[in-house]
């Protein structure tokens, strides 16, 4: 179930994104870690020589890493973490204001199926997402809120929504990991240590290079 962000994270998000709003070159995550890992979206490639950062792709693949990228980070990071593990979510709030009515809640990493009929707030085991997120601007405007693991990868989080509310940036309460998939960049940036960059390295699909 959704909760509201905890103080402490939210003040530790709100830094970063107003440091980001101020320099355009600024960190790509809030934290400093072991390894940062890019994971480039369809179509992007290296734009340079060694393999890393910066990435150029078609704007069509700008934010969205592919459905089979994602099935396999929620896969890495639900098992390397827990299912249950408390995290938070930041997503993309492309309209701020125009109202968050989720239409379908998902337990756990299967796929959810998108039901027939919009699904009233009430009905989800839990008070409406509106009523529990908190909203920071960054460079962009952000929707965050916490909640189990397992129900903010991007099956759960965006099987909820009638319209594109991303997952944009997701890390568990210890923040022994940061995944940002920022909606200007053609790859999703994934701060970890030693042991997940090894295993998001290992994965052809994820198309994964050292930042």
């Amino acid at each position: 179930m959704l909760e509201r962000i905890a103080p402490d994270q939210l003040s530790w998000f709100a830094a970063w994104a107003a440091a980001s709003a101020e320099r355009a070159d600024g960190p790509p995550l809030p934290a400093d870690y072991d390894r940062t890992i890019a994971v480039l979206h369809p179509g992007a490639e290296p734009a340079t020589s060694d393999l890393t950062a910066p990435f150029l792709g078609p704007s069509s693949a700008e934010g969205h890493p592919s459905d089979g990228q994602k099935t396999v980070l929620e896969r890495i990071l639900l098992t390397t973490t827990g299912p249950d593990a408390p995290a938070c979510l930041a997503s993309y709030d492309a309209d701020p204001g125009s109202g968050t009515d989720p239409i379908l809640t998902s337990t756990g990493p299967g796929p959810a199926s998108p039901p027939d009929d919009v699904v009233s707030p009430d009905s989800l085991g839990g008070p409406p997402v509106d009523d529990l997120a908190e909203r920071v601007s960054g460079h962009i405007a952000y929707l965050l809120v916490a909640g189990p693991l397992q129900d903010l990868v991007y099956t759960s989080w965006e099987a909820r929504w009638d319209y594109e509310q991303p997952v944009t940036m997701l890390w568990p309460a210890d923040r022994s990991w940061c995944l940002s998939s920022d909606p200007d960049l053609s790859y999703t940036v994934l701060g970890c240590d030693h042991a997940l960059a090894a295993r998001l390295l290992a994965e052809p699909v994820l198309r994964a290079r050292q930042m």
